[in-house]
Protein backbone atom coordinates (compact mmCIF):
# COMPACT_ATOMS: atom_id res chain seq x y z
CA UNK A 1 0.00 0.00 0.00
CA UNK A 2 1.37 3.36 -0.80
CA UNK A 3 1.25 6.56 1.89
CA UNK A 4 -2.08 7.74 0.17
CA UNK A 5 -3.72 4.35 0.46
CA UNK A 6 -3.26 4.33 4.14
CA UNK A 7 -4.43 8.19 4.75
CA UNK A 8 -7.65 7.37 2.99
CA UNK A 9 -7.95 3.90 4.46
CA UNK A 10 -10.43 3.12 6.97
CA UNK A 11 -9.84 0.42 9.20
CA UNK A 12 -13.11 -1.21 8.10
CA UNK A 13 -11.79 -0.92 4.57
CA UNK A 14 -8.84 -2.69 5.45
CA UNK A 15 -11.19 -5.73 7.18
CA UNK A 16 -12.58 -5.72 4.03
CA UNK A 17 -9.62 -7.24 2.30
CA UNK A 18 -9.06 -9.81 4.63
CA UNK A 19 -10.70 -12.77 2.71
CA UNK A 20 -9.74 -16.01 1.45
CA UNK A 21 -5.87 -17.43 2.18
CA UNK A 22 -4.97 -13.71 3.75
CA UNK A 23 -7.92 -14.39 6.37
CA UNK A 24 -6.25 -17.88 6.74
CA UNK A 25 -2.87 -16.66 7.43
CA UNK A 26 -3.79 -13.81 10.03
CA UNK A 27 -5.61 -16.51 11.83
CA UNK A 28 -2.40 -18.64 12.03
CA UNK A 29 -0.19 -15.83 13.30
CA UNK A 30 -3.07 -15.37 16.06
CA UNK A 31 -3.57 -18.76 16.55
CA UNK A 32 0.26 -19.98 16.44
CA UNK A 33 2.43 -16.69 16.29
CA UNK A 34 4.25 -15.01 17.36
CA UNK A 35 7.35 -16.71 15.15
CA UNK A 36 9.27 -16.45 12.43
CA UNK A 37 7.33 -17.23 9.42
CA UNK A 38 8.63 -20.41 8.69
CA UNK A 39 8.09 -21.23 12.11
CA UNK A 40 4.15 -19.89 12.60
CA UNK A 41 3.39 -22.10 8.63
CA UNK A 42 4.75 -24.90 9.75
CA UNK A 43 2.55 -24.87 13.15
CA UNK A 44 -0.71 -23.97 11.37
CA UNK A 45 -0.05 -26.37 8.42
CA UNK A 46 -0.58 -24.36 5.71
CA UNK A 47 2.10 -23.62 3.09
CA UNK A 48 5.12 -21.81 3.31
CA UNK A 49 5.08 -20.50 -0.31
CA UNK A 50 1.53 -19.49 0.11
CA UNK A 51 1.76 -18.21 3.79
CA UNK A 52 4.96 -15.49 3.36
CA UNK A 53 3.52 -13.63 0.14
CA UNK A 54 0.01 -13.28 2.57
CA UNK A 55 1.88 -12.10 5.50
CA UNK A 56 3.94 -9.83 3.82
CA UNK A 57 0.65 -8.49 2.31
CA UNK A 58 -0.67 -8.82 6.01
CA UNK A 59 2.62 -6.72 7.36
CA UNK A 60 1.81 -4.11 5.15
CA UNK A 61 -1.70 -3.57 6.04
CA UNK A 62 -0.49 -3.15 9.64
CA UNK A 63 -1.70 -6.89 11.09
CA UNK A 64 1.16 -8.46 11.75
CA UNK A 65 4.05 -6.76 13.13
CA UNK A 66 8.31 -7.60 14.21
CA UNK A 67 8.36 -8.44 17.30
CA UNK A 68 10.01 -5.21 19.88
CA UNK A 69 13.56 -4.73 19.41
CA UNK A 70 13.61 -6.26 15.68
CA UNK A 71 12.94 -3.35 13.64
CA UNK A 72 16.62 -2.66 12.98
CA UNK A 73 18.01 -6.23 13.50
CA UNK A 74 20.53 -8.22 11.64
CA UNK A 75 18.42 -11.28 11.62
CA UNK A 76 17.68 -13.08 8.48
CA UNK A 77 14.41 -13.93 9.67
CA UNK A 78 12.41 -11.91 12.04
CA UNK A 79 9.94 -12.89 14.68
CA UNK A 80 6.80 -11.53 14.07
CA UNK A 81 3.22 -11.37 16.06
CA UNK A 82 -0.71 -10.62 15.14
CA UNK A 83 -2.17 -6.96 16.03
CA UNK A 84 -5.35 -7.93 17.82
CA UNK A 85 -8.27 -5.89 16.46
CA UNK A 86 -8.39 -3.24 18.91
CA UNK A 87 -4.30 -2.50 18.13
CA UNK A 88 -4.89 -2.84 14.71
CA UNK A 89 -7.46 0.09 14.56
CA UNK A 90 -4.72 1.98 16.40
CA UNK A 91 -2.03 1.75 14.01
CA UNK A 92 -4.24 2.64 11.16
CA UNK A 93 -5.01 5.40 13.06
CA UNK A 94 -2.31 6.37 13.97
CA UNK A 95 -0.55 5.64 10.35
CA UNK A 96 -3.46 8.10 8.73
CA UNK A 97 -2.87 10.82 11.09
CA UNK A 98 1.06 10.54 10.63
CA UNK A 99 0.26 10.85 6.86
CA UNK A 100 -2.41 13.79 6.42
CA UNK A 101 0.08 16.48 7.21
CA UNK A 102 2.37 15.56 4.41
CA UNK A 103 2.09 16.91 1.00
CA UNK A 104 0.84 14.76 -2.03
CA UNK A 105 2.74 14.35 -5.26
CA UNK A 106 0.74 14.50 -8.14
Amino acid sequence: MKPIDFRDAHFESLQERLVGRRKAVYWAWLTHGPGTTRQVAERSGIDILSFRPRSTELYQMGGIRLEDGQENGNRTEGIYRARDVIEWAGWVEDRRASLSGQLQML
